[in-house]
This record gives C-alpha cells, sequence and structure tokens, in this order.
C-alpha cells in the first residue's frame, strides 16, 4: 500500500490513504496523531527516554496539503523533556501538540492497582480484511454497539513516510485517535466528533498489533469525552482520552 506521506524538501505530502473518511479534502483524525508522534519522534527520540505523554489538539481542519512540521523543546532536563509540536499548511497552524518524554529507569517495588490481564484472543484468531483505502487494519473483537466496552485489535498497514520505519512510537501515536470512536460510540453508532486525544504510554508497543479497550464514556450537555486501555500481546502499555462534541452530520453520513 502506498505510504501514508512522501517528503518534499521540509515538508511532508499526503497520499489518498491519509484522507478522512469524511471528506477526501481533509487528513484523518489517525493520521494527526501520527504527524505530532513523527515531530516528536524526529527532533526529540533518544533511547534512554519514553515517551509518557502525548497530546494532539485538532484546531481546525488539516488539509490535504503538503505539511510543515515545526518542533520546539519546552523543557530539556536530565529526567524530563518536554517538546511542542505545530503543523503548519500554508503558513497557518492546523494542528498543534505536546509530548513529555521520561528518562527510564529502575522501576520501584510497589503495587499499585492495575486492571485485570486482558484475556481475548489473539488477533490471528479472529477474521478480518483489507480496510479500503485506509492504512490500517481493524480486528473487531466484539461487534460494534454490543454490551460491554468495545475491544480491538489494530495494525498500520502503511509505511507512514515513505522510506522511514515505522516505529513503536508511531504505531501507538497513529492508533490514539481510535479512542474516540471506540469510547464514544453507543447502540446507534458514533455521533461525536473528538477535539483533541491524548495517550499515555508506560512502555512501547512490542510487534505490530495494538489493541483497544474502551474505559468508559462521560458527558452531559453535549461536552463529552471518552477513554480507552492499550494493549500489545505482552499486555497493558497506555491509555486514552479523547475530548469531543457532538457532530449531527457523523449521524446522518451513517444513515446515508
Amino acid at each position: 500500500m502506498q505510504a501514508s506521506f512522501t517528503p518534499d524538501g521540509d515538508r511532508l505530502v499526503p497520499s489518498p490513504t491519509a484522507a478522512s473518511p469524511w471528506s477526501d479534502e481533509m487528513l484523518n483524525g489517525h493520521h494527526m496523531g501520527g504527524l505530532v508522534g513523527w515531530g516528536v519522534q524526529r527532533d526529540a527520540a533518544d533511547p534512554e527516554f519514553q515517551l509518557s505523554r502525548m497530546t494532539v489538539d485538532m484546531v481546525r481542519a488539516v488539509p490535504m496539503v503538503p505539511l510543515l512540521v515545526e518542533t520546539r523543546r519546552t523543557r530539556d532536563g536530565r529526567r524530563l523533556r518536554a517538546v511542542d509540536v505545530s503543523v503548519l499548511a500554508d503558513g497557518v497552524e492546523v494542528l498543534h501538540g505536546s509530548a513529555v518524554l521520561l528518562r527510564r529507569s529502575e522501576h520501584p517495588d510497589s503495587e499499585p492497582f492495575t486492571p485485570q490481564p486482558w484475556d481475548v484472543p489473539p488477533p490471528e484468531a479472529i477474521e478480518g480484511g483489507p480496510s479500503g483505502a485506509m492504512s490500517w487494519e481493524i480486528r473487531r473483537i466484539n461487534e460494534w454497539g454490543a454490551p460491554g466496552p468495545g475491544r480491538v485489535w489494530m495494525r498500520e498497514t502503511a509505511d507512514f513516510v515513505a522510506g522511514e520505519p515505522l516505529t513503536p512510537l508511531l504505531r501507538a501515536a497513529l492508533m490514539a485517535d481510535f479512542t474516540n470512536p471506540l469510547s464514544n460510540s453507543g447502540r446507534d453508532g458514533l455521533a461525536f466528533i473528538n477535539t483533541d486525544v491524548t495517550l499515555y504510554l508506560a512502555r512501547d508497543p512490542r510487534g505490530e498489533w495494538i489493541g483497544m479497550e474502551s474505559a468508559g464514556h462521560l458527558g452531559h450537555d453535549g461536552v463529552a469525552f471518552g477513554t480507552t486501555w492499550m494493549y500489545d500481546r505482552d499486555g497493558l502499555i497506555g491509555h486514552g482520552v479523547a475530548g469531543a462534541l457532538p457532530d449531527p452530520r457523523i449521524q446522518a453520513r451513517q444513515r446515508s
């Protein structure tokens, strides 16, 4: 499959695989997280540091045009590194992000409460198939709208930037946006569009498959958020949070 972006000088040119399912003139939220993660990886990656938190603020629709990714370190300490990321289209900021990276060290002998181990079938035991023009594959552990938390396995099936390896950090960053449809959907489908997404990671994912499970939705007066747990084959690795607003256009498209 064609890479989601092709480098052209200091800009990244999106391919059709990066387009939103709602409009072929707008970038998919999946790839917005990827752009912020790619910027962090390009300018702040260090094998001694772990991406702990990444936030993507979706300040406006991102057009399918060449995009410039700029980063600025706001903190460069011995144990903590903070980075701001700005994505520009024709000189206008269309996406803003930030990240905190923490130095890996010896883990304390402590046992705070954690969720029970994930007990689900492996991805190869679940029927799957092509995702059309999308750059990722979804294997549903349970059906949309079924009682209980939504659960899926996902993997990226295209390079993010042509000629560059798809790193564990990028795999996690790309999947973060799925927090919205997984946790903010109900029996009637998805009624919310997310305005941001925040990903927390305790460690990088191992392997190509990432599992996600809804941890719940909360909303009132048209203001909502949803949360997810993120896994790999070896267990729990992180947590996602997506703020959201209702969007009647989504439901209308789903019914058409």
